[in-house]
């Protein structure tokens, strides 16, 4: 009888694991890059890090890069837009920051973040320097989380039948 109920819940605890993606997280030097799920299904990558009060994140998902800064230098309104001067590597860009969060359009300036050591995001009152250090390892496996798990879906998932195409 032991058995059967140790059985049953061995099963339990397996069949759930496979229900849900777990969450993998890798660090690459001060960078911390994590996959998101929303209701189990694949949303984005990101890859994080903190130097002394600036909270940074890098977020990869199906509409682009995008930059999050959290600091206690910025006062920002919720749902407001403010203009930001972004410089990196001897190249800068014009940006609007909603609240804490900045789109990275321009794939140029986005190609020199991973050779510059350091990134400038300047606001009307205050400018935050963001160290890059690491960041072209980190960007690249941001790129290759968000490809790797972008792609994935019942066609690679060993327990789900592949459909058929005439």
């Amino acid at each position: 009888m032991k058995s059967n109920v140790v059985f049953v819940c061995s099963i339990l605890v397996t069949s759930s694991a496979f229900a849900q993606p777990m969450e993998q997280t890798v660090a690459i030097g001060p960078w911390e890059i994590a996959t998101t799920y929303k209701a189990g299904k694949f949303d984005s990558c990101s890859m994080s890090r903190t130097a002394g009060d600036l909270a940074v994140s890098f977020v990869r998902a199906e509409g682009g890069l995008l930059l999050l800064l959290d600091s206690s230098k910025w006062k920002l309104e919720r749902g407001s837009a403010y203009p930001v001067r972004l410089a990196a590597a001897g190249q800068s860009v014009e940006a609007k920051a909603k609240g804490v969060t900045i789109a990275l359009a321009e794939s140029s300036f986005n190609a020199k973040l991973r050779t510059a050591n350091a990134l400038e995001v300047q606001g009307e009152g205050a400018a935050l320097r963001v160290p890059l250090d690491k960041s072209a390892l980190a960007l690249e496996r941001l790129e290759m989380c968000f490809d790797k798990n972008s792609r994935e879906g019942p066609e690679t998932n060993p327990f789900v039948a592949p459909s058929r195409r005439p």
